[in-house]
């Protein structure tokens, strides 16, 4: 007996080892092949496409330190949770070239004073305790690190941007290069500090499209080249954005032609009516001049203004009794982009949230159509000696466009135009070979005041400057509006993430675009604003707050007579034993 008691525990002990063996061979397989299944709409547990792609590139090992205290409240240890979930799949891609640390900077005064100095704050948190509450000092921030190089995140808040946030800071710190992108200085104005700034200076370039600097500055070196003088613009700018400017001269326009012809892209906020908020609100047609060039290249921005029944609202003082308040009514001339007037087909825009345009005129496309010549010459050798052009975005098909006087009350009653509604183009994309628009012309002087003096106002090396004649492969993007991006109306999501769409899309940082948009759902209501008392929001409302109890009230009636229904036979039989005994 005891022979054979011995040779059945050596063989449970190979085949404990055996399991043991798999499940080591299992875990190990499970790091480089990692799998999850999303149902979510747009897939918000789990890292997208472009994240795997980044993460997968690395040849280098990036480390991401997790600062999180130990003695966070209980409403914030879910968070951490997604956060240690989400890193765990960033591992799962990026295999040895990612260390992942979890740090609790409290342990020590000289942990504590170590994390802040990298960038990471202490912070107060609010927590309820023994039915107290109490107010208690933490961290929650993460810091990537390459080399000499870190980007810091000093509070997690949420998980709706820290996909993007985090791949964004591990491609900032692993690349070589930092793109630069250029935000053309369109006025005269000398940028001064806020606090020498007097109140009634007017707004220079920094400050009134404050949005467009502080964001393009977390990913790329921003330079404000300035044409006035007749420099050109520098040929390592990836993306020029020309922001608005109401007079451009020959000079400008001449630069702005030849970055382009040489290869650079740009993206071309046009402003053909002004709008002073001066005294009321007036509008009135201008132009800049670079429309023009514009036209000569395949597209012209029309002198006119846009209305929407999907619109915007603004607050108008009303008079509400013995108070005054502020009302928020449609605006119909504040835009609202609809997912439907999107393009599809081109990533930039394919999946950006909600956009307000305020004051947004139209755009012709003088252009072959790009999608209807792509239709037209399929599995055919098409001709690509040519500019073609795509429209960005439409306006909804209940719009119309007002042109010659603007009545731009928003107490005014709206109604639908004469001539019916019509579909407009409000942003376009140009793309193929372009001729520039000073081929065979001589460069332009520097200030064409005095023509008399033309040759002696010109630069001293504008004689021996070769004029591009023309540029292949070159990108260029117009919006007919500028407002969008100011200070005013920057700060809306979907107005910002189209700047950054574009300039990643152009400047070959592409990969960010899906991250970026992704939590951009837009799931309000479709309504016709120029229909008083339309029905559809209150038959969803009441829908959500009967329907629903109905349902459950039906359900509890239609058991409780089942039920009984079963329940009768049995009742009538007790009785009638009850009677015969």
């Amino acid at each position: 007996m005891e022979p054979n008691k011995i040779k059945n525990q050596s063989q449970l002990l190979v085949y404990i080892l055996i399991i043991l063996g798999f499940v080591g061979v299992f875990n190990y397989l499970s790091t480089l092949l990692f799998s999850r299944i999303d149902l979510t709409e747009k897939k918000m547990y789990s890292v997208s496409k472009p994240t795997k792609t980044i993460l997968k590139k690395l040849d280098d090992i990036v480390t991401i330190r997790v600062c999180f205290s130990k003695n966070l409240p209980p409403h914030l240890k879910t968070l951490q949770a997604d956060v240690k979930d989400m890193l765990s799949e960033y591992k799962a891609y990026a295999g040895r070239n990612l260390h992942i640390s979890f740090e609790d900077p409290t342990v020590s005064d000289a942990a504590k004073r170590k994390i802040t100095e990298l960038g990471v704050p202490e912070i107060q948190m609010q927590t309820y305790e023994k039915d107290k509450a109490q107010v208690i000092n933490g961290f929650m921030g993460i810091i990537v690190q390459y080399a000499d190089k870190k980007e810091v995140m000093p509070v997690v808040q949420n998980l709706t941007n820290l996909e993007y946030d985090l791949t964004q800071a591990v491609m900032k710190v692993s690349r070589k290069t930092t793109p630069k992108i250029g935000v053309l200085k369109t006025d005269t104005i000398i940028s001064l500090p806020p606090q020498y700034r007097s109140k009634d200076a007017p707004e220079d370039l920094r400050t009134k499209y404050k949005p467009i600097f502080e964001n393009l500055e977390k990913n790329y070196m921003v330079d404000m080249p300035e044409t006035r003088k007749g420099d050109p613009i520098a040929a390592d700018i990836k993306t020029l954005v020309i922001p608005g400017g109401a007079s451009f001269s020959n000079r400008d326009l001449f630069e702005i032609d030849q970055y382009f012809m040489k290869g650079g892209n740009l993206v071309v906020l046009v402003e053909p009516i002004k709008i002073n908020l001066s005294y009321g609100a007036m509008a009135m047609p201008q132009d800049p001049g670079i429309i023009r060039l514009l036209e000569h290249y395949g597209a012209r921005v029309e002198h006119n203004l846009v209305l929407d029944a999907s619109c915007g609202q603004v607050q108008i003082p009303q008079q509400v009794g013995p108070f005054q308040m502020n009302v928020a009514v449609n605006y119909p001339y504040f835009v609202k982009i609809l997912p439907e007037g999107l393009n599809k087909s081109i990533p930039a825009v394919s999946s950006l949230g909600e956009m307000v345009l305020p004051w947004v005129s139209t755009i012709t496309l003088l252009a072959p159509d790009r999608d209807s010549l792509a239709k037209k010459t399929a599995g055919k050798t098409r001709d690509t000696s040519g500019v073609v052009a795509a429209p960005l975005i439409k306006s909804s098909k209940k719009s119309w466009v007002a042109a010659g006087n603007f009545d731009l009350n928003p107490q005014q009653k709206w109604t639908a135009p004469a001539e019916g509604f019509k579909q407009s183009v409000l942003m376009a994309y140009l793309t193929g070979n372009f001729k520039s628009y000073f081929a065979g012309k001589s460069v332009p002087p520097v200030n064409e005041a005095d023509t008399a003096k033309k040759d002696s106002l010109s630069k001293s090396g504008d004689k021996n400057r070769e004029i591009v004649a023309s540029g292949k492969g070159r990108h260029l993007v117009i919006a007919a509006n500028a407002s969008f991006l100011s200070a005013q109306f920057g700060g809306m999501p979907g107005n910002i993430a189209w700047l950054q769409n574009m300039v990643d899309w152009l400047s070959s940082d592409e990969n960010l675009i899906g991250i970026r948009t992704r939590t951009m759902v837009d799931r309000s209501i479709r309504k016709d604003e120029l229909k008083e008392g339309g029905a559809t929001a209150a038959i969803v409302r009441y829908t959500n707050l009967l329907l629903m109890p109905a349902i459950v009230i039906v359900a509890g009636l239609f058991i409780f007579f089942r039920r009984r229904e079963h329940a009768a036979p049995q009742i009538v039989a007790e009785k009638t034993e009850e009677k015969k005994s």
